[in-house]
């Protein structure tokens, strides 16, 4: 329904299957199954012989009847829940090599795809989460980001890139999607009345990210192919094949300096135009709201209200809302996803998006059938009646299933959650506070666009090493203002929930000080931080308490076992 599935795709799906048959057959090695099945957003999980499947989504937008698709296969062939990625995509786990092909057939019956979900490849597209019903935006992005998508995945270069590719689309100066922090990132805005795209180059959150650099003040909406195209192409013609780690654009803008890249860009920009390349064509609108065959509830329970509060924004279309779906780690039981989506479809088509925090906002719900909502989703998430700040909290994989991870970052946040919601601090005060946890240096839990974020690492007791975790914090994302978070210490990973209440504490009772935690870590907040890290990095008491050296949700010691060489670089090559 959001974007089109490429013709040729049946065909490739097929191609794939040839590899995998040929693969069990022992006809072909691991290495040359690999390259094909990674650009198909199929990844070996850190469990040997155990894959992971990713389904683009561009924006997050899905229908009620293909999140109840995904639930489906995911119950038949992978693990009892489905996840929610931080780039506003699907996953299905512990599939067998051996299922990974049928899988892909029925979700191309749903008008869904894997390709794309890994390699070196175009990824999945970004779009604020409220975009399109958000009364403070310049204007809705998504129907160019679903256009985009379409356009540029029937292209053959758009799989044979020197590394990944990422787009978003933000629809405002708050620049929700993280726009700065991508390959290329489009910010609505307007000139003389006009909508118009503002275009960031050359961001990224990996291993040594970076803000992305002011490449168009303005440019038409209609632009939006030529742009992202010719900067793919100057991508693919001059980025660097040889060294994966220094292969993502970024670093191709570092070596070739900022004049330099923009020369060859408006080379491929001016080829563009000679041949006459047509602009993207927009999907048809789809309905904005549907009444459903079921009457309103009312509800004057003290709780409900609460959950309004906290979950509940009005749109700009009046008589309708949107609800934030928290998703404890972005896993959403199978059971509980189909229920879900059967619900939904009585609201339409247009009514569900996966957020960039892991959760799902529906969308274009009557006002008058709130209550309905409340009862649906009130079984379904264990953060339904906990401050929006928890539900908000973000850990990616980690070393449960990421063969890059370091610590186990999921068994982190559930304990800081488990911390704060035993403690009494109130944190309905602190809302919008950003709080993301990586199991190792790579952002894939977006820790260096917190408030306060964390990544793993290996810590040592003495000659032990122990599960531990750098500290960062203060990031700024608004449009023209993007800035990392800072380095601020470290800590051990069996003190980060204390270490976590404490910031807490400190901020809540100075915050009246400051206009915003970024403020508030440019003046005091860096040095109260330091310290408090200072008082959780080291072990307390005898140095062989062995509490230190399991993980958060580990039964054995701490240990890199199971460390390896992250697939998300593998691909044929151009």
């Amino acid at each position: 329904m959001f974007y089109d599935i490429p013709a040729t795709l049946g065909g490739e799906i097929e191609e794939l299957n040839s590899y995998v048959r040929r693969y069990l057959a022992g006809d072909i090695d691991a290495e040359s199954l690999k390259v094909r099945r990674v650009p198909f957003g199929c990844y070996e999980q850190r469990q040997n012989g155990t894959y992971m499947l990713r389904i683009r989504c561009p924006g997050g937008a899905l229908t009620p009847s293909q999140l109840c698709t995904i639930a489906t296969l995911s119950k038949k062939y992978g693990r009892d829940s489905i996840h929610i990625t931080t780039r506003q995509e699907f996953q299905i786990h512990d599939v067998k090599l051996e299922n990974v092909v049928p899988i892909m057939r029925e979700l191309l019956k749903a008008n869904l795809t894997t390709r794309g979900g890994g390699g070196n490849t175009v990824r999945n597209i970004l779009v604020s989460p409220e975009a399109g019903i958000s009364a403070d935006e310049e204007f809705d992005p998504s129907p160019y980001a679903f256009a985009l998508t379409s356009r540029l995945i029937v292209e053959p270069d758009s799989w044979t890139l020197p590394r990944k590719f990422k787009i978003a689309f933000s629809s405002s100066e708050k620049d929700s999607s993280y726009a700065q922090f991508n390959d290329v990132g489009f910010i609505a805005t307007t000139k003389q009345g006009e909508p118009d795209f503002r275009v960031y180059v050359a961001g990224g959150m990996g291993a040594k990210p970076e803000v992305g650099h002011l490449l168009h003040e303005f440019i038409r909406c209609e632009d939006v192919y030529l742009v992202a195209e010719a900067i793919k192409r100057v991508f693919h013609k001059y980025g660097n094949r040889k060294d994966k780690n220094s292969a993502r654009l970024r670093f191709l803008w570092r070596q070739l300096g900022g004049d330099h890249f923009r020369r060859l860009y408006v080379q491929e920009l001016e080829q563009l135009s000679r041949e006459a390349a047509p602009p993207i064509e927009l999907p048809q609108e789809s309905t904005r709201s549907v009444t459903p065959p079921f009457r309103s509830m009312r509800i004057q329970d003290p709780e409900f209200h609460l959950w309004k509060l906290r979950f509940v924004s009005e749109q700009r279309q009046p008589g309708l809302c949107s609800i934030l779906l928290p998703v404890f780690l972005g896993n959403l039981k199978n059971e509980d996803a189909i229920t879900l989506a059967r619900f939904l479809e009585a609201f339409g088509n247009n009514v569900l998006r996966a957020t960039l925090g892991q959760n799902l906002r529906l969308r274009n719900i009557l006002e008058e059938y709130l209550g309905n909502v409340y009862v649906a989703l009130k079984d379904i998430s264990e953060l339904s009646s906990t401050p929006a700040l928890l539900a908000n909290a973000i850990a990616c994989a980690g070393a449960d299933t990421c063969r890059l991870g370091i610590c186990l970052s999921k068994g982190a946040l559930r304990a800081i959650n488990d911390k704060l919601s035993q403690s009494e601090l109130d944190l309905d005060q602190i809302p919008d506070f950003k709080l993301h946890i990586s199991g190792c240096p790579n952002t894939c839990g977006q820790h260096m666009i917190a408030d306060l974020g964390f990544y793993g690492k290996v810590g040592r007791n003495g000659d032990q090493i122990i599960p531990a975790y750098g500290v960062v914090a203060g990031a700024i994302v608004a449009d023209g203002k993007a800035r990392l978070a800072r380095n601020l210490g470290q800590v051990n990973a069996r003190s980060l929930p204390d270490f976590v209440e404490e910031v807490l504490a400190t901020w809540i009772q100075k915050r009246s000080l400051f206009p915003s935690f970024s403020a508030y870590v440019d003046g005091e907040g860096s040095q109260d931080i330091a310290a408090i890290c200072d008082r959780h990095r080291i072990i307390p008491g005898s140095d062989t308490d062995a509490t230190y050296s399991l993980d958060w949700g580990a039964a054995t010691p701490f240990s890199l076992d199971g460390r390896g060489q992250g697939e998300c670089a593998a691909g044929a090559a151009a």
